[in-house]
């Protein structure tokens, strides 16, 4: 039989193992971005996607699929190699930069092309008809849609502003459509950087359809009818259901239109006898098919298959209505970047006893003791709270639930090392998550996520998660080549209108914005004059009679007990004593 202190010793070392948590090591640095154009003005980030390649590796190491802000700073990336920055635009090649990454953090710049112009001219197949109310989709390559506009009465969409193609094969595509199912693509389409271009699109559909239409009205047996059958009409019908034209059915089944312009048309039989409805057909005329068939009691061109009934996803309930709330949000907090200018913000908050929700990267925080002892007694006082934005902000949607629930563990086991707390928000990176995100989240009792605004709802299961996607949106907006700073009277109308329609407004905000800049690249001092528009912007909220909240006060539901980091040890380290003096523990 065992001693009691070797069951002890087997104990204590189950206790490591359960605790223990992957460690940052001191090989680990990371690179922050800045784009710019090559004027020098501050570069949208918002379609930028960067690869990162390690070396002479033909594959990349890392993969940025969508930048948070500008500067944006890459983590997890072992210190002494090289690396390959790669960096697209829409999905088109951009720029590349070099980084021989020596020590623990480097700053880079990328300097984009300028955005080329675009606008399209749409017309008829003669080349002068313009075409009007249609729609124009532009795509990348890989047919991802960038940009889109409906046509004016003389055919042109609003000009698209979008990355040039630098690259020879690099191109866009343009698609016109006419109500649902009448395209027409034409490609490739050039851009050039910095100028202002008119595409023409001359489609293949001609203004008018000159030609004769034929509509043969069929029976069940797919035979025209017969006068013996009844007396009937065919009216042709707009999208919208307006009636354009009727035509009577002649002894041979069949009516007839013409002169009608190209698109989606509804096709409606009556049978004069008894004003019964005999079919209706959705029909498409491009004039490149002159003849149709409709058939009796045929109700859709293209009937729809059954789809089995399935459960409904569970949406999470909450009660917001009389939240009459605002939640701020700070995301990307992390080591050694900018973090004069983190513990700035933050501070801002906490003399202000306004709440502020941010969102840590767990494996990017931790050794920077001067942030970390900034921050924790303003997070211990209750004023800040800390959610999960990732292990080493990478993308969950790649991962399986299984991997998920581990990523959301590391990082939970080291906030709760470092603060005494439990973390029960997450904040995924980039905003995406799906529903193996839901699941890892309950394996680790983590009930409320901040995801982006196209996410989905928890499933059935996950019907304990409390969903809050950001509503306002702070820092700049992309003219042309140029970008503004959104004001506070812009931010404070954005809450307006989101309180009104949901009960709260989540305000999302980059420290990065908050940073002096030397002219290239931000520098690790607070911009004072951004930093009191912040404190400005927080008085404006509360003189409009709106409360300031976390991420988990917005339900105005309790958090969910649980034992934190060092009350796990310390109900661990008990069970032990007990087990050494031979005592008996009951657990209720």
């Amino acid at each position: 039989m065992k001693s009691l202190s070797s069951i002890a010793l087997i104990v204590i070392s189950s206790i490591t193992i359960l605790v223990t948590i992957p460690a940052y090591g001191d090989t680990m640095g990371s690179v922050a971005v800045t784009l710019t154009y090559t004027n020098g003005d501050t570069a949208d980030y918002w379609p930028v996607s960067l690869k990162i390649y390690q070396d002479f590796d033909k594959t990349p190491y890392k993969e940025i699929v969508s930048l948070s802000g500008n500067p944006f700073n890459i983590v997890s990336l072992p210190v002494g190699h090289q690396y390959k920055i790669v960096a697209y635009t829409n999905d088109e090649y951009s720029s590349t930069e070099y980084v021989n990454l020596q020590q623990s953090h480097q700053d880079i710049t990328i300097k984009l092309p300028l955005s080329g112009g675009m606008r399209v001219n749409v017309v008829y197949n003669d080349g002068l008809t313009p075409i009007s109310n249609s729609t124009v989709f532009v795509k990348s390559q890989n047919n991802k849609i960038w940009s889109h506009s409906s046509t004016d009465p003389n055919g042109k969409t609003m000009r698209f502003w979008l990355e040039p193609t630098v690259l020879e094969n690099d191109h866009y595509i343009v698609d016109v459509k006419i109500g649902n199912n009448l395209t027409y693509t034409q490609s490739p389409i050039f851009l050039r950087p910095g100028v202002s271009q008119e595409i023409k699109v001359v489609t293949s559909w001609p203004p008018l359809i000159n030609s004769l239409i034929t509509i043969n009205v069929m029976d069940l047996q797919l035979h025209k009818v017969l006068p013996s059958q009844g007396k009937f009409i065919v009216n042709l019908l707009d999208e919208n259901q307006n009636k354009i034209a009727e035509s009577p059915v002649t002894s041979r089944g069949q009516a007839y239109f013409s002169n009608l312009k190209v698109g989606e048309y509804v096709l409606q039989v009556i049978r004069m006898d008894d004003n019964s409805e005999w079919s209706t057909s959705r029909i498409v005329m491009d004039g490149s098919i002159l003849s149709f068939e409709i058939v009796e009691n045929q109700k859709n061109i293209s009937p729809q298959p059954v789809v089995p009934s399935t459960p409904q996803p569970v949406v999470p309930k909450f009660n917001v209505t009389n939240c009459n709330c605002v939640v701020f949000r700070l995301d990307n907090v992390q080591d050694y970047w900018l973090d004069n200018v983190q513990a700035k913000v933050i501070d801002t908050f906490y003399k202000n006893n306004a709440s502020l929700t941010i969102g840590i990267i767990g494996g990017d925080f931790g050794s920077d003791t001067k942030l970390k002892e900034s921050i924790k007694p303003k997070v211990q006082s209750g004023v800040i709270d800390v959610g999960i934005n990732g292990w080493n902000f990478e993308d969950f949607t790649t991962s399986n639930e299984t991997q998920q629930a581990q990523l959301l563990q590391y990082s939970k086991n080291k906030i709760s090392e470092i603060f005494g707390i439990a973390p029960s928000v997450f904040i995924p990176p980039y905003g995406k998550f799906n529903n193996d995100t839901f699941y890892a989240m309950m394996d680790n009792r983590i009930y409320f996520i901040s995801g982006n605004l196209e996410s989905l709802n928890p499933p059935s299961g996950a019907n304990k998660i409390y969903y809050y996607p950001p509503t306002v949106f702070t820092g700049t907006s992309s003219q042309g080549n140029t970008t503004k700073s959104i004001t506070n009277d812009m931010i404070l109308a954005d809450i307006q209108k989101n309180v009104k329609a949901k009960g709260y407004a989540m305000v999302t905000i980059n420290f990065q914005d908050y940073a002096q800049n030397n002219g290239t690249v931000k520098i690790n001092m607070p911009d004072s004059e951004k930093i009191l528009k912040l404190q400005s912007l927080i008085d404006d909220i509360r003189n409009n009679g709106y409360r300031i909240v976390t991420v988990k006060e917005i339900s105005n539901t309790p958090s969910v007990p649980e034992f934190g980091y060092l009350a796990t040890i310390t109900l661990m380290l008990s069970i032990v004593a007990v087990i050494i003096t031979g005592t008996r523990i009951k657990r209720n």
